[in-house]
């Protein structure tokens, strides 16, 4: 008598989705939920549940909702969790923290040390698990902030040196003030970002600075 065995091998069913660095692409994922993912990016989710999502980096998410069975809509996070039905929300893992802003919709946070914030549109909240920080603030033109809504950086009241740091992450460069004191200029209004280019051409008109690329590094200069 032969015996056969048989050995099953498991299947990987987790989907995952990565941007390089300065690439930027739309996705639809199965349940109808839109995702725009910024460049150094990644995110991934099984096959089974495709509502529930895993981010590394920075997307744009407009969550399709399902009515009819109030179906929820999550994206994890190093730091938290965000609850979703259906809305509209940018969500960032830069600097070791994440970030989350509400456009539309209401969304519920599940903060890595176990409490919970709820947001309505308009609202901005940052979390760190590593430093225990979070900040909870309503957007205005006061509030100084940086984000990243469908290839467009939007920012307010922010310092070149932190405007900097986003394009950094974003396409892999490094950043050298030649003059140290531009690090402390201000910067308000939103820059386009699907090309380095005329991202770093709309940086200078709206700062009155040059920036010179060089290989991986960028040169900031007075004008």
């Amino acid at each position: 008598m032969v015996t056969f065995g048989y050995s099953f091998l498991p299947t990987n069913t987790t989907i995952t989705h990565k941007t390089v660095f300065g690439e930027i692409i739309d996705l639809k994922l199965p349940d109808g939920t839109s995702v725009v993912l910024n460049g150094n990016s990644e995110i991934s989710y099984d096959k089974t549940s495709p509502r529930n999502i895993n981010l590394s980096g920075e997307a744009y998410f407009k969550v399709k909702s399902i009515p009819s069975t109030k179906a929820k809509f999550w994206v994890n996070t190093k730091d938290l969790k965000v609850e979703v039905f259906g809305t509209q929300f940018h969500v960032s893992t830069r600097d070791n923290k994440t970030g989350v802003l509400l456009d539309e919709g209401s969304i519920e946070l599940l903060l890595d040390n176990g409490t919970t914030q709820k947001m309505i549109p308009g609202e901005l909240v940052s979390y760190s698990k590593e430093y225990k920080a979070i900040t909870h603030d309503k957007v205005t033109q006061e509030l100084s902030y940086s984000l990243w809504r469908e290839g467009t950086y939007i920012f307010n009241n922010t310092t070149v040196y932190e405007v900097m740091k986003n394009i950094e992450q974003a396409y892999g460069m490094e950043t050298e003030f030649i003059d140290e004191e531009l690090k402390d200029q201000k910067l308000t209004g939103g820059i386009p970002n699907q090309n380095l280019k005329i991202c770093l051409s709309a940086i200078e008109k709206s700062t009155g600075t040059r920036i010179v690329i060089k290989g991986k590094r960028l040169l900031i200069f007075k004008n």
